[in-house]
């Protein structure tokens, strides 16, 4: 069920109570509750949830993070983490600057997102892993440039509490990643 239907519903059942309430000073307080309970009553039977305002947040929490790389990465061997030290976001505490993993807080869909820069002549392959299997890839190449070449991905991953998601090198195909902020991993739950 959407939150159009049950704001329309919540909208409807304040305009009616305001009206009645102003519009018609004739009836006692319990006549006032007694139909706003009727209206509510109509709207739960259509199917609408009694819920506060604060109800649709209830129980949830964020998890997000943005970190970035602050040196040059080069000649990095096979499968090798890519280790995002410089983080600005870490809610939830998922996202491990020492290991560049991020763990799941909780059971949920997670959005990452990530940015290499390379060099020109040079490139940098790598992919996303969850739990170590590969889910995406991502490749800077600068060979044949004379500036320099920067590429995106993303990826949405279905998580368990406990599962981890990092970047690493695509084999042994990470031979220069610009430091100073230009590389860059993010995700949050969605």
């Amino acid at each position: 069920m959407t939150s159009y239907p049950k704001t329309m519903c919540r909208l409807v059942l304040l305009l009616v109570m305001v009206t009645t309430v102003f519009g018609s000073m004739k009836e006692t307080p319990q006549q006032i509750v007694n139909k706003y309970n009727n209206y509510r009553k109509i709207c739960i039977g259509l199917g609408y949830q009694n819920l506060s305002c604060k109800a649709d947040n209830k129980g949830k929490r964020s998890i997000a993070f943005q970190s970035s790389l602050s040196s040059t990465l080069e000649n990095m061997g096979n499968q090798q983490t890519v280790i995002f030290d410089k983080v600005t976001l870490n809610e939830g505490k998922g996202y491990n600057k020492k290991t560049g993993v991020f763990t799941a807080p909780e059971e949920g869909l997670f959005n990452f997102s990530w940015t290499m820069k390379s060099k020109a002549g040079q490139y940098f392959v790598s992919e996303i892993v969850h739990d170590g299997k590969p889910i995406a890839y991502n490749q800077a190449d600068g060979r044949g440039l004379t500036g320099y070449a920067m590429t995106s991905n993303t990826a949405n991953i279905k998580m368990n509490k406990g599962d981890k998601a990092w970047i690493r090198t695509k084999d042994s195909y990470g031979k220069y990643a610009s430091g100073g902020y230009w590389c860059n991993f993010s995700g949050n739950k969605l």
